[in-house]
Formats: structure tokens, C-alpha cells, sequence
């Protein structure tokens, strides 16, 4: 296909002769509309996969035999009948799960062993060549199918098409000169975004297809409207537009557009699969009734149900279970963000850049992922983050609601009215993604609102910096680094003021990380190591 360009009449013509859905199908939920835009009977597609017999009796005789239609009966040949018969060409066996792709799921699906067990367990009863009788005529028998024979075949079906960690992970996008690649998988045509040099992003447009590796929860239940201007948001979704009036309005239009632009961009890169590249999370900070929960809501059933996950940071750290739910995640949406401390952000940084993440289930051997969900966070307090460094903050992306609606007269469901806008509302989460050029880090629009929550919430859970700010000074120029003050005394008033003002305090090997990061100077004078901040002296 070629390069996207930004009209829309053709594909909204086409989608609606294949689907039916017009702009007005409102009042639906994400799994309504993914049912409704099941597209008409069409022909079969060359991708689509064998269908699985229903009885023995569907097998074909074996070429020179009479009735016979298996030669062993045994699960070396019933996981060949497996591959022949149900799964098809394309199919590949990662962590031990059998995946097939579907054309009419548009994706990848998981293939549970109990439904490929079943599949085994219908050749019951073929006839097995058991060789001739002295005649000459041909001999059989009844195969049976133990439950241990069926889980024997599929396990054999899975090795043979084991995909390797070597080879890298199989639902990363593919890289273009050491650039990325994502991919918005909707019903009629997978958009595909590609990195073609720093700051530079092209758009191209395809049909579904097995090579694009998407899987089926990811497809979004809504059609492809094209890249539309940022000009147009007012005309075309008239009721977000309002409502971000509504949330933001009294802060001025510019900053208002900003924090509607922020939330935009974060949607646009977590449905392409660019939220790791862009390397933050969201938060939605405010008081209770002030529309995070409608927005959290309308994020949500933009994608299928099964495509969001919930891990909080605080679980990522303790809990060894928690992070596997991130494997295959869309998005990793938290609307009541505990006020517990962060203990331990390395495993939540890790699954906010798309680093490797070694992760467990119950029962089974643990396997590496490279998560790509977008994760968005809501909550009315700041967490305290107890081990919280540069790298942690610079990780989120803060949008301030202020503005309490409930129980006044503009307290109104508008969740409704917000989905009606849903393909739009999709077009434009792309559309202002591509804005950003895929910059990471600081790509995204930051709302004034950023600047001043984070350092808001830097003063609640950050410990260090709080006392460095509060209860320490610098030595004065012109003491000699051979009397400064002992780093273990400082580190000792540090733990003090911490127990009297009951914050969490840090190891002091952390806490010498933490002091470094603000300026602090440790040198080693006189058998001891000394430090270029004091005690401040209270006048």
C-alpha cells in the first residue's frame, strides 16, 4: 500500500458497505460494536485456517487402503493430523501456547490446550492399518484417544513450531534501520506507523494480515477514518471538545487544548504500539467527581475488554505474579491509584520502556516479555515513592482535574455521548501522536498542570529531597574539604529529621545515590568520607 494520505470519503464509504455502522450507532458497548462490525459473508481468505473436522469420519482413506485411515494411530501421526487438519500454516508456539491466526478475529488468537485437546480427542474411532489378513485383505482397527495421547500430540504440534527466544520477541514490530514500528489494528485496515529517521514518522495503510503479528484482543472495535487535521477536532467531535472545555476551561482555552492534546497523544502511541518509545505514564490527578473516571471509561472501551490489564506499581514490586497480566496488555489502566508507598519502581520502569520483564504464572515455567501497554493512572492522593530517583520521574505525564462536578447542575452521564464520537475520537488520538514524531521522553505536550503536581508530589514522597530542601545547607565556600562534615553524621540527621517527620527514609547506600543526583559532593579526607552539605542552622 501506499503512503496514507488524509481523505477519508473511500474508506468510510467502504467500511460502512462491508459493516453496516454508520456514525450514529451510539449507546454500545466496545463488545456490541465489535460484533456488529463482523463484516458480510465475503470470500475466503488465504489466510484462513483449516477447518477442524468434526467426528473420525470426516478423514480421508488412506491412498491404497480400502477403510483404512490412519497407519499408526500414534501421537507422533495424530499431531501431524493436528497441523494438517486444524491448525494450518499459520500458527506458532510461544511460552508453551499454541497461537493460530484468525481472519475473521483479524489477529493472532491463543489457542487453549484443552480446545486443541479436543480437536485431538474427535479422531476417536478412525480405523488403524493393522496390516492383512492371510488373503490379502485389508485388517483395522478403532483408534482411542486417552486423554495423556491428546495432551501428547498437541505438545508435539507446539514443539515443532516453537518460536525461540533467540530470534527475538515474535510480536515486536518489525525495525526498520534500527527504528520502530507499530501497528493500530482495526477491522478494515491496519495503520502502520514507522520510525524512517529521529523525530520522523510515516504512515502507510494495509489489509490484515498474519505478517503484521497482531493479536485478535488488540484489534480495536472501531473502523479507520484516516488522519484528519488537528484543525478539525471542534467540527468532528463536537462533544469531547465541550467536555474538555467543561474539565479544563477555567485555566484558559491554551492550557485546556493542552491537556486535552496530552491525553491524545498518550492514546495515539499506546494503540500503535509506541507507548514504550515514548517512555511515560499518565496520571490523572484530582479530587473525586471531576471526570477522570469518565475519561478512564472512554479510553477503556475503546479497545476490547480482555485487551486491558490492572498492576498497580506498587504490585509490580512485591508481587512476583503481578506482572505477568502486562503480557499481551493494550493497556494497563489503574482508575483508584493506592496511596501505599512504592517500594521498588524497577520492574515498573522496566514495563513503562518496554524492557525485558522475566515474569511467572502459577504452575508454570517462567518466560521473558517486552510489554508495549500504554498505562494510565487515576487517583486522588500522591503515592510516596521511597526509592523514587531522576529516573522515576521523568516517567510520568501529569493531567490536573480541580473542577468537582458532583452533585451540581452540570453533573450529567456523558459517556454516551463521548462513545458516538469513538472513530473520530481514534483518528485524532493518531493524528496528534504523529504530531509528537515519536521523540521519547519529552515528546509529549506537557500541560502547565505537569510541572507544578510533580514537584507537589516530589515534596510528599521524596524524603531526600525534601530534607536536602528543608534541613541542610551547603558548607561555605571556603572551609576546607578536609573538615567538612562526616557523611555518616549527615546521613544520621537525615534519618532523624525522617522519624520526626514520619517519612520513609532510604538505605544510605540509596541515599548517597540520591544526594549525588541533587549536587551533593562526597569526598574522602582525613580516613573519612565527608560531605559538601551541613545542618542548617535555625536563626
Amino acid at each position: 500500500m501506499g503512503e496514507h494520505e488524509a481523505t477519508t470519503a473511500g474508506v468510510e464509504s467502504g467500511h460502512k458497505k462491508r459493516t453496516g455502522l454508520g456514525p450514529d450507532d451510539r449507546n454500545l458497548s466496545s463488545e456490541q460494536l465489535f460484533a456488529m462490525a463482523k463484516p458480510v459473508p465475503m470470500p475466503p481468505s488465504p489466510f484462513a485456517p483449516p477447518e477442524p473436522p468434526a467426528s473420525a469420519g470426516e478423514l480421508p482413506v488412506l491412498e491404497g487402503c480400502t477403510a483404512a485411515q490412519l497407519v499408526r494411530g500414534d501421537e507422533s501421526e495424530l499431531a501431524g493430523v493436528l497441523q494438517a487438519r486444524c491448525l494450518g500454516r499459520y500458527v506458532v508456539s510461544i511460552a508453551g501456547e499454541l497461537w493460530q491466526y484468525d481472519p475473521d478475529r483479524r489477529g493472532w488468537w491463543r489457542i487453549p490446550e484443552e480446545r486443541a485437546m479436543s480437536w485431538v480427542s474427535r479422531l476417536a474411532g478412525a480405523r488403524i492399518l493393522a496390516g492383512t489378513d492371510r488373503s490379502g485383505t485389508e485388517k483395522t482397527k478403532s483408534l482411542r484417544v486417552s486423554s495423556s495421547m491428546a495432551r501428547g500430540a498437541v505438545n508435539l504440534a507446539r514443539a515443532s513450531h516453537h518460536w525461540p527466544e533467540e530470534r527475538g520477541d515474535f510480536w515486536t514490530g518489525q525495525q526498520v534501520r534500527g527504528y520502530r514500528r507499530g501497528i493500530a489494528q482495526f477491522r478494515d485496515a491496519a495503520v502502520i506507523v514507522t520510525q524512517t529517521g529521529a523525530g520522523q514518522l510515516s504512515v502507510t495503510e494495509d489489509v490484515p494480515k498474519p505478517e503484521h503479528r497482531v493479536r485478535a484482543v488488540r484489534v480495536l472495535p472501531c473502523r479507520w477514518q484516516g488522519v484528519p487535521a488537528m484543525s478539525d477536532l471542534p467540527a468532528r467531535c463536537p462533544a469531547l471538545w465541550r467536555v474538555h472545555r467543561e474539565w479544563w476551561g477555567h485555566h484558559g482555552p491554551e492550557e485546556a487544548y493542552r491537556r486535552l492534546l496530552a491525553v491524545l497523544e498518550f492514546f495515539g502511541a499506546t494503540v500503535l504500539g509506541f507507548a514504550p518509545t515514548m517512555a511515560r505514564a499518565m496520571f490523572l490527578y484530582g479530587p473525586g467527581g471531576t471526570g477522570k473516571s469518565t475519561l478512564i471509561q472512554l479510553m477503556t472501551r475503546w479497545c476490547q475488554p480482555s485487551a486491558v490489564a490492572s498492576v498497580t506499581p506498587q504490585d509490580m514490586g512485591i508481587n512476583r505474579f503481578a506482572p505477568a497480566r502486562l503480557d499481551g496488555a493494550l493497556m494497563n489502566v489503574v482508575d483508584d491509584l493506592p496511596a501505599d508507598a512504592i517500594m521498588d519502581a524497577g520492574v515498573w520502569k522496566s514495563a513503562i520502556t518496554g524492557g525485558r520483564i522475566d515474569i511467572e504464572r502459577k504452575g508454570r515455567d517462567g518466560y521473558g516479555i517486552f510489554p508495549n501497554a500504554g498505562h494510565l493512572y487515576a487517583g486522588n492522593r500522591l503515592p510516596t515513592a521511597v526509592r523514587a530517583n531522576s529516573g522515576f520521574w521523568r516517567r510520568w505525564l501529569v493531567v490536573h482535574y480541580d473542577r468537582v462536578f458532583h452533585g451540581t447542575t452540570q453533573d450529567r452521564p456523558i459517556i454516551e455521548e463521548l462513545m458516538g464520537e469513538m472513530d473520530w475520537l481514534m483518528a485524532f488520538a493518531v493524528a496528534a501522536f504523529l504530531q509528537t514524531g515519536g521523540a521519547g521522553g519529552r515528546g509529549y505536550t506537557e500541560p502547565d498542570c505537569h510541572a507544578a503536581v510533580m514537584q507537589e508530589w516530589n515534596d510528599v514522597s521524596d524524603s531526600v529531597s525534601a530534607w536536602h530542601r528543608e534541613a541542610v545547607e551547603p558548607v561555605p565556600t571556603e572551609t576546607p574539604k578536609t573538615i567538612w562534615p562526616k557523611r555518616s553524621d549527615v546521613y544520621r540527621s537525615y534519618r532523624t529529621w525522617c522519624q520526626e517527620s514520619g517519612r520513609h527514609p532510604v538505605s544510605a547506600q540509596e541515599w548517597c545515590s540520591r544526594m549525588a543526583d541533587l549536587g551533593v559532593e562526597f569526598v574522602k579526607s582525613r580516613g573519612h568520607w565527608r560531605s559538601s552539605v551541613e545542618q542548617r542552622v535555625e536563626v
